[in-house]
């Protein structure tokens, strides 16, 4: 019998061949202790022979699927295990909806789409934390905080769904992503006036209001007696306050005076359309009383028939005062 020497420590325990591969479609990965892979990535490493791993550097998503550890013995043995690759959301910009123009009345559909593993869940929400406004029945627009889905449908628009509305795409792998779409809603000039009736005395300033909803921004300016446009100046101030689709314009008519009297109309135009509101301004005669006149109240003089009402409007802070007798 041969005596045993210090080489017959390193006589490998089995000679049967180990290799890996990927089962979906047989690629051989490694052949016992040879890497047959050419991206680099892959390495095999064992425990005296006996216990083989197969390790994977920096994962991708297609290294997702199930790989099988063969033995070259006389019945061919293997063994089955499965990676999961777990990816953050991703959106996918060229099925996703680009910003959107569309006239009021109008069908409107946002889309958002997301890769990812598990598949990314989609969620509507709009900018500021302003409600969803989504139609329920024939008429009416209910408010919601939010929508899950990847269609946002939005039928016969309405000009309060103007704005910014956010895609977010998460599925419990951060960072969840989202994408901005603003959907803008055109539509003609609208115009209120809150007080078409105006009464002021000699001497006094006279502020004149009209409200505009138009989209686009609408080109807005005042004429009297429909010949004369106003401008601001020392005789007329213009002022305006502007929110989203929202405006209010006023003009103020410093030192009323006879000259001033007529009728004013407020006309607003944009690309779609056009609107004005008229409102007539009269002269007060008669004893008045001292004091600033109360918002939204109805003031009367004795001068005047006892059938007729003066208006003071809520734009009218006046303070005024005549000398009696």
């Amino acid at each position: 019998m041969r005596r045993r020497t210090d080489d017959d420590k390193h006589v490998r325990p089995s000679m049967s061949q180990i290799g890996w591969m990927k089962a979906e479609d047989q690629t051989i990965l490694t052949f016992h202790e040879r890497v047959v892979a050419s991206n680099g990535r892959f390495s095999v490493s064992h425990e005296n022979y006996r216990t083989w791993y197969l390790h994977i550097r920096d994962v991708e998503e297609t290294d997702k699927g199930c790989y099988m550890c063969q033995v070259n013995t006389l019945e061919m043995q293997k063994q089955i295990s499965c990676l999961d690759v777990l990816v953050p959301p991703d959106i996918i910009t060229d099925e996703s909806s680009p910003d959107l123009t569309l006239m009021e009345a109008e069908n409107a559909t946002l889309s958002c789409h997301a890769t990812g593993n598990p598949e990314p869940k989609i969620t509507w929400r709009r900018e500021n934390n302003q409600p969803l406004m989504l139609r329920t029945g024939a008429r009416d627009l209910v408010k919601q905080n939010s929508y899950i889905g990847n269609d946002l449908k939005l039928w016969r628009l309405d000009r309060r769904q103007t704005g910014v509305y956010f895609c977010i795409a998460s599925n419990g792998i951060p960072p969840a992503v989202s994408k901005r779409i603003t959907l803008s809603v055109y539509f003609p000039p609208v115009i209120a006036v809150p007080n078409q009736l105006l009464g002021a005395p000699i001497g006094t300033d006279v502020t004149l209001e009209c409200h505009v909803e138009s989209y686009p921004k609408s080109i807005n300016y005042w004429v009297r007696n429909r010949t004369k446009m106003l401008m601001d100046g020392p005789k007329h101030i213009l002022r305006e306050t502007i929110s989203g689709y929202k405006a209010a314009y006023y003009i103020v008519i410093k030192m009323f005076d006879q000259t001033d009297v007529g009728t004013y109309n407020c006309i607003s135009t944009n690309s779609i359309g056009n609107s004005e509101g008229t409102l007539r301004v009269y002269e007060l005669q008669g004893d008045i009383p001292i004091g600033k006149s109360s918002k939204n109240k109805v003031a009367r003089s004795s001068a005047c028939p006892k059938h007729m009402h003066i208006v003071t409007v809520a734009a009218l802070t006046a303070v005024w005062a005549k000398a009696i007798g």
